[in-house]
Parts: C-alpha cells; sequence; structure tokens
C-alpha cells in the first residue's frame, strides 16, 4: 500500500564529518512541515548540537525537523533517543511530537512508529522507542515535529540511534477457574475453590484468575457478616496455597475495612510476597448500592514477577474510564473477575460478550483475562482481541499461554500500542469528567 507522504521543505543542513551508525547521531537532517504555510521557526546550533522549533506566535503551526541515519540495516531492532527541553507549551502530548520512520523509497514509508515521552526534570522529556527496521526498508528517519500551537519553543538535543537485540518473548501461563460453590459458608466455599486452584497447578498454570466474590458467593447472609479484613483469613489461605503450589492468585472479595464499610475487593496474591495489591470496585452494580457496598475510587497498577497488572469487577467493564487508566498507567494485563454483563442479552448474548470483552482488550492494547461466576463463561483476549482461549462450561477451565510483548501493527503502520496513547488529546475530554 503506497501512503500519503506529507511536504518536505527542502532545506537539508551540512553532514557532520560523523556518519549514521547505531548508537550515533544522524548523519543528515533537513526541515520539515506537513505542509506549507505551517512551517514553524526553526534553527540549528552546532555548537550545541540542538534542533530548536518555535512557533512564533503563528496558530496552529506543524512541522519541525527530519533526522536521518543512511546507513541502518534492513531486520535489524534499533532503540530512538531524544532528548526535549520545553518552554511555554501547554501540552506536551499535544504539541511535542516524534515519529521514528522507516523508509522504503524515498517517499514511502515501510513503517513508522509514534515515540514515546516521560518527564525527566522540570520542562525537560526524555523521548524513546525501540522497533524493527523492516526488511524493505533503505533508511531510517526521526521526525521531530513542533505541532497544534502557535506559541512556546522545543529545543531537541542528543538524539541517537542504537542497535539493540530483538527483545526476548515474555510468555507466562494463565488460567481462568470458575465454577458453582456449594455457598453454604465462606469456608465451603474456600475449600471448593482450593481443590480447583491445585487442579490448575497441575496443568502448570503461573497465574490464576478467580470468579467475583467467589468467598461469599451465593451465601445469603448480609455481605458485612460474611465479609473478611484484607489482609484476613481467607487471604491467608490463599497466600500459603500461592506460596505452596507457586502460582499467584487474584480474585474479587468482600472485604470489611476497620471502620465497618464493605466493598468488593480485588485482591493479587504473589507466590513469594504474598498481598502485593487489591482494588476496591469502582463501579458497583445496583444491587451492591441497594445492599450498602461502599465504591473504591482509584485504579491500581502493580509490577508482577512477570510485569504490570491491574484488574476490575464485573460492572466496571461497562465503563471504559477504568480500563483506560489502567492502561494509562502502564498495566499490560487486566483481570476482570465477572458475574456478567448487562449489555449481553437476546438471541446473541453470548457473542455480544465476548465482542465487549474483545473491544476492551483492542481499544487498550492490553491483554483481558475474564473469569465469570457458575463456571459457564472465562475468555482470554489478546491486545488485537483475539479470543484465544475460552472456559468449556463443562468443567470451568481454561488456560493459555500469553505473551506480553505481543504487538501489532495497525493497517496503516505503526504498533498501535504507541498510535493509542500517541494521538490521544486529553485537553480536548474534559467535558467527559464534568458534573453535567
Amino acid at each position: 500500500m503506497r501512503h500519503i507522504v506529507a511536504a518536505l521543505i527542502p532545506v537539508l543542513m551540512p553532514c557532520l564529518a560523523y556518519g549514521a551508525s547505531e548508537g550515533r547521531p544522524p548523519g543528515r537532517w533537513e526541515k520539515w512541515s506537513a505542509r506549507e504555510g505551517l512551517e514553524p521557526k526553526r534553527s540549528y546550533s552546532r555548537k550545541r548540537n540542538t534542533w530548536t522549533m518555535s512557533g512564533n506566535g503563528r496558530p496552529m503551526r506543524h512541522g519541525g525537523w527530519d533526522l536521518h541515519w543512511d546507513d541502518a540495516k534492513p531486520g535489524r531492532w534499533y532503540r530512538f533517543e531524544v532528548h526535549c527541553e520545553a518552554t511555554g507549551i501547554d501540552s506536551i502530548q499535544e504539541s511535542a511530537h516524534a515519529e521514528l520512520i522507516f523508509w522504503k523509497t524515498k517517499d514511502e514509508r515501510a513503517n513508522w512508529f509514534h515515540v514515546s515521552f516521560e518527564k525527566t526534570a522540570a520542562g525537560r522529556y526524555r523521548f524513546s522507542s525501540q522497533a524493527q527496521m523492516p526488511k524493505d526498508a533503505i533508511r531510517a528517519t526521526a521526525r521531530l515535529m513542533l505541532r497544534w500551537t502557535g506559541k512556546g519553543s522545543l529545543k531537541w538535543s542528543d538524539p541517537t540511534l542504537k542497535e539493540i537485540a530483538p527483545p526476548s518473548e515474555r510468555k507466562i501461563k494463565v488460567a481462568i477457574i470458575t465454577g458453582r460453590p456449594p455457598g453454604t459458608s465462606v469456608e465451603a466455599n474456600m475449600k471448593f475453590m482450593e481443590q480447583l486452584i491445585r487442579e490448575a497447578a497441575k496443568e502448570k498454570a503461573e497465574i490464576i484468575c478467580l470468579p467475583e466474590v467467589i468467598t461469599t458467593w451465593k451465601i445469603k447472609e448480609a455481605a458485612q457478616s460474611v465479609a473478611s479484613p484484607i489482609p484476613g483469613k481467607e487471604t491467608k489461605v490463599l497466600s500459603r496455597l500461592a506460596r505452596e503450589l507457586k502460582v499467584d492468585i487474584n480474585l474479587s472479595m468482600h472485604e470489611l475495612d476497620s471502620d465497618g464499610l464493605v466493598y468488593n475487593t480485588a485482591v493479587y496474591i504473589d507466590r513469594d510476597r504474598g498481598i502485593i495489591g487489591k482494588y476496591r470496585k469502582v463501579h458497583l452494580a445496583v444491587g451492591e448500592r441497594w445492599k450498602g457496598i461502599t465504591p473504591g475510587d482509584d485504579f491500581p497498577v502493580w509490577e508482577t514477577r512477570f510485569g504490570k497488572a491491574g484488574m476490575l469487577i464485573c460492572y466496571d467493564n461497562v465503563h471504559p474510564e477504568g480500563h483506560r487508566i489502567l492502561s494509562q498507567k502502564g498495566a499490560e494485563v487486566i483481570f476482570l473477575p465477572i458475574m456478567g454483563d448487562p449489555r449481553a442479552v437476546g438471541n446473541r448474548a453470548y457473542q455480544k460478550w465476548l465482542e465487549i470483552m474483545s473491544v476492551r482488550a483492542m481499544d487498550n492494547h492490553v491483554w483481558m483475562v475474564v473469569c465469570q461466576n457458575n463456571g459457564d463463561r472465562g475468555v482470554i483476549v489478546r491486545p488485537d482481541g483475539e479470543v484465544i482461549a475460552e472456559v468449556d462450561p463443562g468443567n470451568g477451565f481454561a488456560m493459555a499461554e500469553i505473551d506480553l510483548n505481543f504487538r501489532y501493527d495497525s493497517w496503516i503502520g505503526s504498533d498501535f500500542l504507541n498510535r493509542n496513547w500517541g494521538e490521544r488529546r486529553p485537553a480536548v475530554y474534559r467535558r467527559i469528567v464534568e458534573d453535567k
């Protein structure tokens, strides 16, 4: 496919003595703008080796510099890095932008990638990205931009392109286990789930996801009378199991806090460290509100021994903001204990349920591990929306090996993880968090 290429303003700067190579600065550079009339003010300092651009009072500038590495090698993996100093810029996300482009011909892209950034000091940022140069590419270019503003300035420095080893796979075996606990007591439910945990561990599961409020599932007493502190008796049992079987375990349970409040709380238990985090359900189902359950107010992400993970619970899945926040915080997997989804009704109820989970995974480029009560539903969904494992209603069990380094490119190029964040415009979304 041939992509539309933005216009280059043909002002070539002289090459320095050093050539382009891995871990080296660019060999040459030139001015670039999206089209004529949108050029920012630009300058290059040979002494400081910096590339500067500013709006100079003219609105909605969109341009900057193209930095070229002509001898980058096709098929190799590279890490690009550049530093940026911003002055008078309202939004770095909006107005400071970088892309890594691999060219197939002089003006046709083989692939391209957004470059993510992190703040290093006041007004200072590091932009970095790693990608594989396509086998049919002929050169690499870093495009440094000032966009959609008429004020402020950006000073870019120390750009390098370094050859790196291909990233290794980060594979883990994840299991969903569900079923129909007796519901006669917390102890009976715990005994039922312990047996399922042991069976999953025999199948070499490394992380086990249990359903929603499974310790008190179907118990008729009020939640406050059967809820437990966290940590407490039930989590101690599960922590012991995790340590014995060398597995991580996560679930949702009713939590009783020191003020007598009851929460629907997700807990992640590491095999070595015990409880590493808990999450209190933010969006309560109507039945929970009527029964006096208290909502939480945060979406935490935890560093597990495999990578970054977050949890949501059931009705949270109806509201997209929680997934967005977890993904924005770096979550690679979202574990979702769930009783069902109110939208999955009618003749296509199960198909709708699958589609909902796939969309949540795709929209946020995360793995979704979904475990539903009653033993009849549960899925593991890849970040591209593909369902790779489903619970068999006959045994309430599913397991899959997932790779946390999985990426996929959109049809127009660039992996979607970086596009997902590089093209967002948070300043325009204020209305969504305002009270009506």
